[in-house]
């Protein structure tokens, strides 16, 4: 179940993006992303991300195929460093002016939206559990299980605006009924119109990881 902390209301006929271009369905909106927050405060300096990433591409240590690091340490609340992968973007993010951890996809994939958004959700995490269980970054880092950003890299397709949410909703209650079983979760739609579609989710109490992982893994 989840609560809205902002009304958002509006929509078209079922299954169509009443906001985009050409009759484009939300059901083929591609380009989703998604971010964990790190716990406060941060004990890792960006710069220690950079050969831990450049270990992963040379062992290729997670499904995607990874190709770069980048590095934007020096933008304040800025991405912070990046792991490019041909698949999408991992990267440890610092926008806003809060850490976490965002993957984002760059090419299309199949399944449902919901499919597609429970597969981008379970990347992040699985980066996130693969940082945590890092002995190369100091003290350590640790993500927040109780709270995510979702959104939509696609301004085009899925405008910030009531109708887009109204149709985005479906697919995020599963995920969310995935993520938080029987929970009570507070969605908070992105207010500003000018800024990319994202809602973020907090749950209702603290929880791993690893628990979101497993749980998406079944």
């Amino acid at each position: 179940m989840q609560r809205e902390n902002a009304g958002a209301g509006g929509g078209g006929p079922a299954g169509v993006l009443t906001g985009g271009v050409g009759g484009v369905r939300m059901e083929d909106l591609q380009r989703l992303g998604v971010k964990f927050f790190c716990e406060e405060p941060p004990g890792v300096d960006l710069p220690e991300f950079i050969p831990v990433f450049h270990r992963w591409i040379q062992a290729k240590g997670l499904p995607e195929l990874l190709i770069d690091v980048a590095d934007y340490s020096h933008v304040p609340d800025g991405p912070g460093i990046l792991l490019v992968a041909h698949e999408g973007i991992f990267g440890i993010d610092e926008t806003g002016g809060r850490r976490g951890l965002v993957h984002y996809r760059r090419q299309p994939s199949g399944g449902t939206l919901a499919d597609r958004l429970a597969a981008v959700t379970k990347s992040a995490l699985t980066v996130c559990q693969k940082l945590a269980d890092e002995t190369d970054l100091g003290d350590g880092v640790r993500f927040r299980g109780d709270e995510l950003r979702v959104f939509a890299n696609d301004r085009l397709h899925a405008p910030n605006t009531p109708a887009t949410l109204a149709q985005f909703k479906p697919a995020l209650a599963t995920l969310l009924g995935r993520l938080y079983p029987g929970a009570d979760c507070a969605v908070r739609p992105e207010s500003d119109a000018k800024e990319r579609f994202s809602v973020t989710v907090t749950g209702p109490e603290p929880v791993s990881v690893s628990t979101l992982l497993g749980r998406l893994s079944t």
